[in-house]
């Protein structure tokens, strides 16, 4: 649910239209209508549109390990290692790793963030930025849950129960990957998200991500260029848990010579790299 705390009408109402355009349904709330989804929230908002075919996660590494099970349950290996090289050999490529090589015929390169630098080497210079995002979970009010995720649209964050507590997550913070942490963003919302949800104090520590951006915000899904057998499928921003399985099938399909499961024109590396 995304949540206005003014007169936020009109903006609701040209979301609707444009979510509408891609036959995407959704729901606008009047202030009674959030309170009758969200009983246990303080009623800080006046409008709100609901996302009515969506879901979330509370849980997003257990999915990712549920992946890896079934990954290794199809006969495919699950391997950890700093890869430090790629090269190709003969009709194939060879992966050094800090504790060994791997030959493969294919290589994916899904490295998110790294992914450019280890391209570098190849010759690709790919015009890769990163979306930081920061957050941090809290100790929820069993007696006030909050029970879907919302996006308070004026305060530009977003608040969602997951199974270590509630989880408050601030706006985009474009700057190097391994700039210096900056909290600035997270410790202004929070008190905001203290304003609707009761929750107590921290759990563990903050922690941020750097997401992989490139310059329209569409993802690198395709073989590279000039390398036979090197695929590329990075750039998913700050959305990559939701597309990346999609991301995956398209590059399956294209491995293996079949038509991927849609359109993947717009996403073609080479609008990037030569």
């Amino acid at each position: 649910m995304k949540a206005w705390r003014g007169d936020g009408l009109a903006a609701v109402k040209a979301e609707q239209a444009a979510l509408a355009e891609f036959g995407i349904q959704s729901e606008v709330l009047d202030r009674q209508a959030i309170s009758a989804l969200e009983p246990n929230i303080i009623p800080a908002y006046s409008v709100g549109l609901l996302h009515t075919q969506t879901a979330s996660v509370d849980s997003p590494g257990g999915v990712v390990k549920a992946y890896a099970q079934l990954l290794a349950a199809g006969g495919g290996t699950v391997r950890q290692s700093e890869v430090r090289r790629i090269a190709p050999q003969g009709d194939g490529w060879r992966v050094q790793l800090a504790d060994g090589e791997i030959a493969a015929r294919h290589v994916v390169v899904a490295l998110g963030p790294w992914s450019a630098e280890l391209l570098r080497p190849l010759g690709y210079r790919v015009p890769l930025a990163f979306e930081r995002g920061y957050h941090q979970h809290f100790v929820p009010n069993p007696a006030r849950k909050l029970l879907r995720p919302i996006h308070d649209a004026e305060g530009s964050f977003l608040m969602t129960p997951m199974e270590q507590g509630i989880r408050v997550t601030s706006g985009v913070e474009l700057t190097a990957r391994d700039a210096p942490s900056n909290y600035a963003q997270l410790e202004s919302v929070v008190p905001m998200a203290r304003s609707v949800v009761e929750f107590g104090d921290a759990v563990g520590e903050r922690w941020r991500g750097a997401r992989p951006t490139l310059p329209d915000s569409l993802p690198m899904i395709g073989a590279a260029p000039r390398h036979r057998g090197l695929w590329l499928a990075f750039g998913n921003q700050h959305i990559g848990f939701t597309t990346g399985p999609g991301t995956g099938a398209a590059i399956a399909a294209m491995i293996a010579g079949d038509t991927p499961p849609f359109d993947v024109t717009a996403f073609s590396p080479g609008r990037y790299i030569a």
